[in-house]
């Protein structure tokens, strides 16, 4: 839709640019990529000006020079100049221009929230707006003023022009190595937290089984009492009362762990040991089924660690405000494809299943529902990944498939 209208704005522009010959109409582009932004409604008003400008000015700026560029390597050719020369050559340059935007569109979208949240944001902004007056300048405008201005400063202003692509390809290139280390540095935090949270999982469970061991204790100091007294209903009481239910939880308990075992990769193995005993502390019903070994998954290892987490995390916050508190999790794969399912219990109610993933949208306390905005996101820049959500009341699935990496 958005790429659609894009398209019909652009024809409109150029047929009003070229009817009225007033080239500094091309300005207006920022206004509409502002409106576009506005209508994503994901940044502020400051933020949208921003990147409108980032796309103006720096697209402007290299086909401004590059058309300069190939002029004078025609001009050294021995082709002879025709008066539809320049528009080939503009025509190659934008050409050139937009592929080269295409290729590089992430980074530069990871260039440009780095600079947003950093001290050189202001210099770029004020950089960027400077640009943008210039451009108006180079235009050659049918203004009376601006066409004065280009007709007494244009050389100037050609000159400033190149200085601040210079000014920003300078803090381009230094906020690119600087976005580098930050994503390093959060990275590191992450698995930090991830080591951190799992030493708290293995410590709560050290002292579930210290806990479990005093109450057994007690429950044998029952057992000698009544085979030292001979009274049979107590040691019977005992047993189907205390020791059986005991010892199908640990039984049941012992076969989900072991069943962890079949995934060969030790990372998302603790990390789904960690997320099972969470769940099992809560007193929510875990079941796990994994047939057979898994010994790689189709993405990077983080990535999916983070996806499964949200996934898992937001069913046991669900399960345990159920009724039932069930959770499942299922990890297999078949023809050709890997599947990780988590389904659990919910309260019953109504779940629109086609607003939980907007970003301000959560059914949960705090800001928790950030985190299905945040996994949609990654699963739509993964090409061989598709999640499907379903609901039967009162049962929540999310399926999350990977296909074969080929």
């Amino acid at each position: 839709m958005l790429i659609a209208l894009s398209t019909v704005f652009i024809i409109l522009l150029a047929i009003v640019v070229t009817v009225t010959r007033y080239p500094e109409l091309n300005s207006t582009i920022v206004l509409f990529l502002i409106s576009l932004g506005l209508m994503q409604n994901e940044l502020k008003f400051k933020h949208n000006l921003y990147f409108a400008l980032v796309s103006m000015v720096i697209i402007t700026l290299v086909k401004m020079l590059l058309l300069d560029l190939g002029m004078k390597i025609f001009m050294l050719t021995p082709f002879n100049l025709y008066l539809w020369t320049g528009s080939i050559i503009h025509l190659i340059v934008s050409t050139l221009t937009f592929i080269g935007i295409l290729l590089a569109r992430k980074r530069i979208q990871k260039i440009a929230q780095y600079i947003v949240g950093s001290p050189l944001y202001y210099i770029t902004y004020i950089l960027l707006i400077i640009g943008f007056i210039i451009e108006l300048i180079l235009t050659q405008p049918s203004t009376e003023f601006l066409a004065k201005i280009n007709q007494q400063y244009s050389e100037v202003s050609y000159n400033s022009a190149i200085i601040i692509f210079l000014l920003l390809l300078i803090i381009v290139l230094i906020s690119s190595h600087l976005s580098k280390e930050k994503l390093r540095e959060e990275h590191e935090k992450r698995l930090d937290k991830e080591l951190l949270d799992y030493v708290e999982k293995l410590e709560d469970m050290h002292d579930e089984l210290a806990s479990f061991r005093h109450d057994y204790m007690n429950v044998l100091l029952s057992l000698e009492e009544g085979i030292r007294t001979k009274n049979v209903k107590e040691i019977e009481q005992v047993y189907y009362d205390v020791i059986a239910p005991t010892l199908k939880t640990i039984n049941d308990h012992e076969l989900d762990i072991a069943k962890l075992s079949r995934i060969q990769i030790p990372e998302l193995r603790s990390v789904l040991r960690a997320k099972v005993g969470t769940a099992q502390q809560q007193q929510i019903k875990v079941t796990l089924d994994i047939p057979e070994n898994i010994e790689s998954v189709s993405m990077t290892i983080i990535s999916f660690i983070r996806i499964i987490s949200v996934l898992v995390d937001n069913a046991i916050e669900e399960a345990v405000c159920s009724e039932e508190k069930i959770l499942q999790i299922a990890f297999f794969e078949m023809d050709s494809r890997q599947y990780f399912i988590v389904r659990n219990s919910s309260k019953g109610e109504a779940i629109d299943l086609q607003k939980i993933y907007e970003k301000n949208h959560s059914s949960k306390e705090g800001a928790r529902g950030y985190g299905l905005f945040s996994l949609k996101r990654i699963i739509n820049k993964t090409n061989n990944a598709t999640l499907e959500t379903t609901y039967v009341s009162p049962y929540f699935t999310q399926t999350f498939i990977l296909n074969e990496m080929k």
